[in-house]
């Protein structure tokens, strides 16, 4: 998945005082350009949260799209992640993927608090995401609400999905976890697969 990147071609110029007004007014705009510049002028601006996510969720203009998700990466508050969240239930690829991406370059601190309830969440699919995106969270909870996935949740491709994040964390604490997912699906064959690639990358063998 490609990251959030500044732009470097066609880059929104801040807003001028030619434009004048609110940058707020501008997201609305017809014209892609204007909203572009509006939402590259908001980023870090808290109070623009709301707006920017509302945007997001009907914006169809990829280089839109892209400004207002680094507008609320760069805002980087707990608001500004929880605004993101709910994006993760779209059908959209591109947004989710864009909104997980985006969530992974926000401080672990505000992340995960918005983050870790979806490990109950109904939807198994948002389960998976939120599994995929703590095990890239550098956060001290991580490996905890990892293993409280392998050890209580139904689906195990919401288990299989903790287990990849518990790999790509390389942290050798984690085998004894999902050694106990084998334990729990002893007949499933990608089950005997991830336990034993989990062996060989802890053990190095």
């Amino acid at each position: 998945m490609a990251l959030v990147k500044a732009r470097k071609n066609g880059e929104a110029t801040p807003a001028t005082a030619a434009e004048g007004g609110d940058p707020l007014t501008w997201l609305e705009d017809a014209d892609p350009a204007r909203r572009r510049r509006a939402a590259h002028a908001l980023g870090e601006r808290p109070d623009a949260v709301p707006a920017l996510s509302a945007r997001l969720a009907r914006e169809e203009d990829p280089s839109v799209r892209e400004t207002l998700l680094t507008a609320l990466v760069r805002t980087g508050t707990a608001a500004a992640a929880a605004a993101l969240v709910p994006h993760l239930a779209s059908e959209d690829v591109g947004l989710r993927n864009g909104v997980i991406e985006s969530l992974q370059q926000m401080p672990a601190a505000v992340v995960m608090p918005e983050v870790a309830p979806l490990l109950t969440a109904g939807d198994s699919d948002l389960r998976i995401f939120a599994a995929q995106l703590i095990g890239k969270l550098p956060h001290p909870d991580r490996l905890d609400l990892l293993a409280g996935v392998i050890d209580r949740d139904p689906h195990v491709n919401v288990c299989l999905s903790a287990v990849e994040a518990l790999m790509e964390s390389g942290d050798p604490a984690a085998l004894p976890v999902v050694e106990r997912l084998g334990a729990r699906f002893p007949d499933d064959p990608f089950v005997t697969f991830s336990v034993d690639a989990a062996r060989r990358l802890f053990s190095g063998a």
